[in-house]
This record gives structure tokens, C-alpha cells and sequence, in this order.
């Protein structure tokens, strides 16, 4: 499992600062968020982080998560959850090159 890392930060950072730029899909679960995130991004070591044809699931730990709470906390506004906060983040990430596109699927519990 790759561990949490300044990649994951900054594939973040671009889908909240470029939101034009991505596509929000549509989730069952309400404490889910799904985007995809054009794969011409740069993103260091993508095959790690966005591996293609499979998910890699990672659950971020309490020191990314305090030390980026609010960009969290904006992506957590997003969901349809009807806690008003959560313990846990999980961020599940794949490549689909038919569709150009990198998956980034928050889940917050």
C-alpha cells in the first residue's frame, strides 16, 4: 500500500483549485465524494498512486488529516453525509486511460 504522500496532497489541491478543470460523478453512498481528475495532471510516480486497471486504497493518516483539514473539510462539504464530521479518511485511486481520466474517490467516516 503506498503510504499517504505529497502526490495524493497535490492531486487534491489541483481538483480543489481547478474544479472546472474535473468531473464530479455522481455517488450512491452519502460520506462519498468521486472525481475525475484529467490524467495529463502532473502527478509524481503515477503508477504508484494511479495504478491502471486496478484501486489502490489508502487511509489517510491523523497527521494529513490535521495538517490538511481545511481542503478536507471543503471536499467533506460535498457529500450528502448527515454527520457533521468524520474520524477517517479514505482516498481510493485508480487510472482509466480509455477515458484519460484518474480516479479520485474520497470516502469520509
Amino acid at each position: 500500500m503506498a503510504s499517504n504522500s505529497d502526490s495524493i496532497y497535490n492531486v487534491l489541491t489541483f481538483i480543489h483549485r481547478h474544479q472546472d478543470r474535473v468531473r464530479f460523478i455522481q455517488q450512491r453512498n452519502s460520506n462519498v465524494i468521486a472525481i475525475g481528475v484529467p490524467d495529463t495532471v502532473s502527478v509524481a510516480n503515477p503508477e504508484l498512486y494511479f495504478p491502471v486497471g486496478h484501486l489502490l486504497v489508502n487511509r489517510m493518516d491523523d497527521d494529513f488529516l490535521a495538517m490538511n483539514g481545511d481542503l478536507l473539510n471543503d471536499f467533506f462539504e460535498r457529500t450528502r453525509s448527515s454527520k457533521l464530521d468524520y474520524r477517517e479518511v479514505w482516498i481510493t485511486t485508480s487510472h482509466i486511460p480509455a477515458e484519460q481520466t484518474y480516479l479520485v474517490e474520497m470516502s469520509f467516516e
